[in-house]
């Protein structure tokens, strides 16, 4: 699962919109991803399945450049899906050869990837003592890259379009979480500087 996870704390893309990424949308030569469709599964009709939707909001389609730990989890987990077979058959809403894919060679449902984070969480959590870890969601991973770009010191208006976020105002409520967080640890260290002096 390392793959999936990486793919998603380093490019910050919806649990939908990692899920319904098709080969198609990768560039490994120019190192980048395409993100300008999702999958959705719900009920239609009597029964559930996938459908393919357009991103969440129209700031959603675009371009992101793969950082080499997001090129190197999308190397491995082509070579994993060649090696086991896995590579998708399944065609929703004409977009075929999903990058993340079951053992059946169909898409990933959301709910899947949430199980596959509680069950790693629930799986650590039993070999530790008193440090436990809390409920770890797709969407928070989502949050976390968010959060690692604006430390980074990342352009707000680039992490704005890299999130798709369609106002900037969504964006700055986590950029300026961080910028508190920095002015506090700027803080301490002249607090430091005071003491040693």
């Amino acid at each position: 699962h390392y793959p999936i996870i990486m793919f998603m704390i380093g490019t910050a893309v919806r649990c939908g919109e990692a899920i319904g990424l098709t080969w198609n949308d990768v560039d490994f030569k120019n190192r980048d991803v395409s993100i300008n469709h999702q999958l959705i599964y719900k009920k239609t009709g009597n029964s559930y399945g996938f459908y393919a939707d357009s991103p969440k909001t129209d700031s959603g389609v675009r371009i992101i450049p793969m950082t080499t730990e997001v090129y190197k989890a999308l190397i491995e987990q082509r070579q994993n899906q060649l090696s086991k077979g896995w590579r998708t058959d399944t065609e929703i809403g004409g977009y075929s050869d999903f990058v993340f894919s079951t053992k059946n060679r169909n898409p990933i449902m959301p709910s899947a990837v949430n199980n596959l984070l509680l069950n790693i969480v629930n799986k650590y959590n039993s070999t530790v003592g008193d440090i436990e870890l809390p409920h770890i969601s797709a969407h928070n991973l989502r949050h976390t890259g968010c959060t690692r770009m604006a430390e980074a010191g990342m352009d707000p208006k680039v992490l704005q379009y890299i999130m798709g976020h369609s106002k900037i105002s969504v964006t700055m409520e986590v950029y300026n979480h961080v910028s508190a967080e920095r002015n506090r640890k700027e803080m301490e260290k002249l607090e430091k500087i005071r003491l040693i002096g």
